[in-house]
């Protein structure tokens, strides 16, 4: 079954790119041992996370060493505060109830804290919630995701003291049941908070995209212009402006849909609409661009972000999903490229079903 890996860019912060960088070429991949579910960078390291618990780093010079090895399934990786910071599926010590095929509860997930070296656990904190995502101010590291069937919780991890703080009800961030989180960015000083609704198309009013003001607590709600049917899928920012990209829902009911890059300005206003793709999973913000992978195109694509347009590619980086066939969760016959980041001058993808990452020199 594929478990798909919503990704987001935690590229340079620079200005926008250069659109005569020289065009890249696709390297030959290395296998990561295990299936990557999530990228991040430490020094000049790519810190590769994955699906049986394994972290892996690969040097500059496509060396593949492994750092750690846990029980569960890791996703959602950041480094900020001299430490890697993880998603691990089920390690909390609290559980839930479900009634899904027969299970009747389910350990909640964690935030782990670890050396970024040797693996060594420095903190782990439990009992959050699940279908956790990461982001990172210059104080906090946050954590968006669902508790007790209720979406759209944030939470507030000290650092310093590695405790977690529950962004208050009141405060309106989870004011919209039926919007799971599915991306959450930091532009400027603001979390962005952005996802798709329960029921397809959202219902009129819906909150896709809210920020939160992480010094006030206050929550803003803004009215997006995002297609009715667009599930978001992965987020980078340039310069303020935050990019979303995403894919319709006929894409998954094999109605051949387009995939789309949709920019938006600090004010909420929509920039740029860009079709492009069928399935985008992945988005960063490198030296010479916006970075974009496809799932089921199995390609990687360079975007000029002050316009949209193309600069190079799509480049083929793996297998992909035969275009004329409805999509199956349970089929694996295709490579999906997922999480994008940079590292030096070298751009990685990871193929989330292939077991490999691919560099992009």
């Amino acid at each position: 079954m594929l478990v798909l890996v919503l990704a987001v860019g935690i590229g340079g912060c620079g200005g926008p790119a250069a659109p005569a960088a020289a065009p890249r070429e696709v390297g030959t991949a290395l296998s990561t041992g295990a299936r990557p579910t999530g990228l991040t960078v430490h020094e000049d390291l790519l810190v590769v996370v994955q699906d049986d618990g394994s972290v892996v780093q690969i040097t500059a010079g496509g060396d593949v060493d492994l750092v750690t090895e846990r029980s569960e399934r890791l996703s959602a990786p950041l480094v900020e505060f001299g430490s890697v910071w993880v998603v691990q599926t089920g390690a909390g010590d609290d559980t839930e109830p479900e009634e899904v095929n027969g299970t009747v509860e389910y350990r909640l997930d964690a935030v782990v804290r670890m050396d970024p070296l040797d693996g060594t656990v420095v903190a782990t904190i439990g009992d959050l919630g699940d279908e956790l995502l990461l982001a990172a101010t210059d104080d906090a590291v946050w954590v968006a995701g669902e508790r007790a069937g209720e979406r759209g919780w944030v939470w507030r991890i000290d650092p310093v003291t590695n405790r977690a703080t529950a962004v208050q009800e009141g405060d309106g961030v989870r004011g919209d049941s039926s919007v799971t989180t599915s991306v959450v960015v930091v532009a400027g000083d603001r979390l962005w908070l952005a996802g798709n609704c329960e029921a397809m198309p959202c219902p009129a009013g819906a909150a896709r995209v809210r920020v939160l003001d992480p010094a006030s607590g206050e929550v803003t709600a803004l009215e997006v212009g995002l297609p009715d049917e667009f599930m978001v899928s992965a987020a980078a920012v340039v310069d303020g402006r935050v990019w979303f990209a995403g894919f319709p829902l006929s894409e998954l009911l094999g109605d051949n849909g387009s995939g789309r890059l949709v920019a938006v300005d600090p004010t909420g206003a929509v920039s740029h609409q860009v079709e492009i793709g069928r399935f985008p999973t992945g988005l960063t913000f490198a030296d010479d661009g916006l970075w974009l992978s496809d799932c089921l195109d199995g390609t990687l694509t360079r975007i000029d972000p002050t316009d949209g347009m193309i600069l190079q590619g799509p480049l083929v980086v793996g297998t992909p999903y035969p275009p004329d066939e409805p999509f199956d969760w349970y089929r694996e016959d295709f490579s999906c490229p997922g999480a994008v980041v940079q590292v030096g001058d070298t751009i990685w993808v990871a193929l989330q079903l292939d077991g490999t990452v691919v560099p992009v020199r």
